[in-house]
């Protein structure tokens, strides 16, 4: 009798909207916290039937797919998510948990809890969307410096060059040292030209527009291999297919910010990039065979130095419905992980 009670005073004092219904639906209790969420008084709500407030045909649906894996001896082992309506109309997105309990004379009936998740949401709708604006204005930028790059300081040194090699091409007109000085110029004007070439090719890839993703790849790797010294192979399973503009520029900076830690700190030799097409999800890896790292050891040493690189694009792949994950240990190399559902 006194546990009874105790459960009866935490149930009502409960932060969480929580009801019971039975098999059909109809609500037997519930607590105060459901009539201020849902807006309905307590005595409204008891009798009622719960479709009345949840919001949709497919969240119907999900209510009735629960309540079949419920009384069939499974589990719900983590909330899920319901849209539901309040009584003036205005639209709720809860997380909610369901179990299967007994009632009186062992009756079976179904328990469930909700939390307003729905400002949460919005905040991140609205994260989501400055997001995909700030790194659309970023891509953009950096478009507009790879073109200037391009076609004006590649030109003015392509123009240089010849000048020079005009010069060169009259060597009557100087000595010998003056002629290997003006080769020495050239030479390093040529430099530049290669430089400014894969510059204007790292800041935005004209490729990737042109051709998508696995052609801007492929060069990719072919200019890493010959700027850093590292054998890096590239492996596609599945049939490759496009993907939104903004998840091929996202899996292509992932896979050039890992291939810059490669080069830069993880002193390996080879790096292997394992891309797989299924018919609902693309999965990456790059993969390397250097030194390794401890994780916490590297995220805190990157937040102080402020350069998070590849952990600040964690936030831009979840905002895309993606994972990317880290998998490292000291003399065992590092592992990038990229999964997309699409």
């Amino acid at each position: 009798m006194e546990s009874e009670q105790s459960y009866r005073a935490l149930f009502e004092s409960a932060y969480d909207a929580i009801w019971v219904h039975d098999m059909d639906g109809t609500i037997l209790t519930a607590n105060e916290a459901l009539s201020v969420l849902c807006g309905y008084p307590l005595d409204e709500l008891v009798g009622m039937n719960v479709k009345q407030f949840i919001g949709n045909d497919s969240d119907i649906k999900l209510a009735r797919k629960v309540k079949k894996k419920l009384l069939s001896g499974g589990r719900i082992d983590a909330p899920y998510e319901m849209n539901l309506v309040r009584k003036d109309g205005t639209k709720l997105i809860t997380i909610i948990t369901t179990n299967l309990v007994n009632v009186e004379n062992d009756v079976k009936a179904f328990q469930n809890t909700a939390r307003d998740v729905t400002n949460e949401k919005r905040m991140e709708e609205n994260l989501r969307y400055y997001l995909q604006q700030i790194t659309r204005a970023q891509e953009e930028e950096r478009k507009r410096i790879a073109r200037e790059l391009h076609d004006d300081t590649a030109q003015l040194l392509l123009s240089l060059s010849r000048q020079l090699d005009n010069f060169i091409r009259n060597e009557d007109n100087y000595s010998p040292e003056q002629i290997s000085f003006l080769k020495d110029i050239q030479e390093q004007v040529n430099r530049g030209v290669q430089s400014v070439h894969r510059y204007a090719q790292d800041l935005r890839p004209s490729l990737i527009d042109d051709l998508g993703l696995m052609a801007a790849l492929r060069s990719l790797v072919k200019r890493a291999q010959e700027y850093n010294g590292i054998v890096i192979s590239l492996e596609v399973v599945g049939e490759e297919r496009r993907l939104p503009s903004e998840v091929e520029m996202l899996l292509y900076r992932v896979i050039q910010e890992a291939l810059n830690n490669v080069w830069k700190h993880s002193r390996a030799t080879e790096s292997h990039i394992d891309i797989r097409f299924s018919a609902k999800q693309v999965d990456v890896s790059i993969s390397d065979n250097g030194i390794g790292f401890e994780l916490s050891d590297m995220i805190d040493d990157l937040a102080q130095t402020g350069k998070l690189g590849l952990i600040g694009m964690q936030e831009r792949a979840r905002l895309l419905g993606a994972t990317l994950s880290f998998d490292s240990s000291p003399g065992k190399g590092t592992r990038v992980l990229f999964s997309l559902p699409y």
